[in-house]
C-alpha cells in the first residue's frame, strides 16, 4: 500500500475555508517554541502564563502551551482563592514548577497554530518543521509518548445531511487510514483515540437512520459521552446546539468551534521524512467519499453486511478490497 504523500492536496468545494493544526511535542520549551514562532512569523509575545503563551503573528494568533489544564489555566491560583488556603505566590510558583518537571515525562507541550485558508494549509508543515529543526520530539521518541496531530477542518455546511454523510466516510474508511498513517501503537493502547462502539458505527451507516439534528445530537452523546474518539464531534455539536450539549455534558470542557476535531494523526514532528500533510489528506480522503455519494452508499452497503457477520471473512476481505479500489481510482496522490 503506498502512503500519502506531500503535498497538502485541497478540496474543491467550499475551498475558503479554513482548518487549524495541533501539534504534541516535548523536549522543546514553551518560551523558547514561543520565540521561534515570533521570529519567524513576526509576531508578539503574550505570556498566559510559564504555561500558557500566545504569539499574535501575521498570519494569525498561535496557542503554545503544556498540555495540562492544571498548570496552563492557573488552577492552583484559583483553588487557592476559591478555599482560602493563604498559600502565598511564591509558593504556588515552586508548586506548579514541581508539578511541570514531574509531568514533563508524559505531558506533552501543545502548538496550535491560527485558521489557515486552504491556501495556506502547506503552512502547516512549514511549522513542522520548524519544530523539527528545533529539537522537538514526537510520538515514537520515546515509548510513553502518545502524542497526537490534531486537525480542526472547518465543516463544509452545519446540517444533518453533512455532518452525517462525513460520519459515514469516516467510518468506512477508518481502517484504511489507521494502517496507511501507521498510528503508533501507544496511541492505539491510550483512551485518547477510542474507535467509536459497533453497535453505532451501525446505526449510523444503517440507510433507514435519518435524525433530526437535534436525535442526532442526543444520539452521539448516548453512545459517546466523552472527547475521546478518532473523530470527536463534540465541538461542532456544541456550536450548533450549545444548550443541548452541555446540558448532557455538563463536566466536560468542550470548546465550541463550527469544526470538526480529527484526533487520529501520530504527531511525529522530530521526523525528516513525515509532514502533516500526510494526515491532512487523509482528511481530503474522507470528505472525497462523503462527497460520493453513489459509492458511499455501496461501501456502507457492504461495511454493515460484514460487522454483522464478522465470521463472515469473506465480506470482510469484500469491503476491505471495495475500498482499496476505489481509494486507487479516486484519489490521484496514492
Amino acid at each position: 500500500m503506498k502512503s500519502l504523500i506531500y503535498p497538502c492536496k485541497t478540496i474543491a468545494q467550499n475551498s475558503d475555508r479554513s482548518v487549524g493544526f495541533e501539534f504534541e511535542y516535548s523536549n522543546l520549551e514553551i518560551e523558547d517554541t514561543a520565540n521561534i514562532i515570533a521570529k519567524n512569523y513576526g509576531g508578539e509575545i503574550k505570556i498566559i502564563n510559564p504555561y500558557n503563551y500566545k504569539i499574535y503573528t501575521s498570519i494569525g494568533t498561535f496557542k503554545v502551551l503544556m498540555d495540562f489544564g492544571f498548570l496552563s489555566n492557573s488552577k492552583l491560583k484559583e483553588l487557592n482563592k476559591e478555599i482560602g488556603l493563604e498559600i502565598d505566590e511564591d509558593t504556588i510558583e515552586k508548586i506548579e514548577e514541581i508539578i511541570a518537571q514531574i509531568g514533563k515525562s508524559l505531558v506533552p507541550y501543545e502548538l496550535t497554530t491560527p485558521p489557515l485558508k486552504f491556501t495556506q494549509i502547506n503552512e502547516a508543515h512549514n511549522i513542522k518543521e520548524l519544530l523539527r529543526k528545533n529539537g522537538a520530539q514526537g510520538t515514537r521518541a520515546n515509548l510513553l509518548y502518545a502524542f497526537g496531530m490534531h486537525i480542526n477542518p472547518e465543516a463544509r455546511e452545519l446540517n444533518i445531511e453533512t455532518i452525517l454523510s462525513d460520519l459515514r466516510a469516516f467510518f468506512i474508511l477508518y481502517n484504511f487510514i489507521r494502517d496507511t498513517l501507521d498510528i503508533d501503537i501507544t496511541r492505539r493502547l491510550t483512551t485518547y483515540i477510542d474507535p467509536f462502539d459497533t453497535a453505532y458505527i451501525l446505526k449510523v451507516l444503517d440507510f433507514d437512520y435519518r435524525p433530526t439534528m437535534s436525535e442526532f445530537i442526543d444520539d452521539y452523546i448516548a453512545y459517546n459521552p466523552t472527547r475521546n474518539r478518532a473523530l470527536d464531534l463534540l465541538p461542532l455539536l456544541t456550536f450548533i446546539d450549545e444548550s443541548r450539549v452541555r446540558e448532557k455534558l455538563p463536566d466536560e470542557k468542550i470548546g465550541k468551534r463550527p469544526t470538526y476535531h480529527y484526533r487520529l494523526p501520530d504527531s511525529r514532528v522530530d521526523e525528516t521524512a513525515w509532514s502533516p500533510c500526510f494526515a491532512w489528506n487523509s482528511w481530503v480522503l474522507i470528505e472525497t467519499l462523503s462527497a460520493d455519494i453513489e459509492n458511499q452508499n455501496r461501501l456502507a452497503d457492504l461495511m454493515y453486511k460484514y460487522i454483522e457477520t464478522p465470521w463472515n471473512l469473506l465480506q470482510r476481505d469484500k469491503f476491505e478490497q471495495e475500498v482499496n479500489e476505489w481509494v486507487q481510482k479516486s484519489i490521484k496522490y496514492l
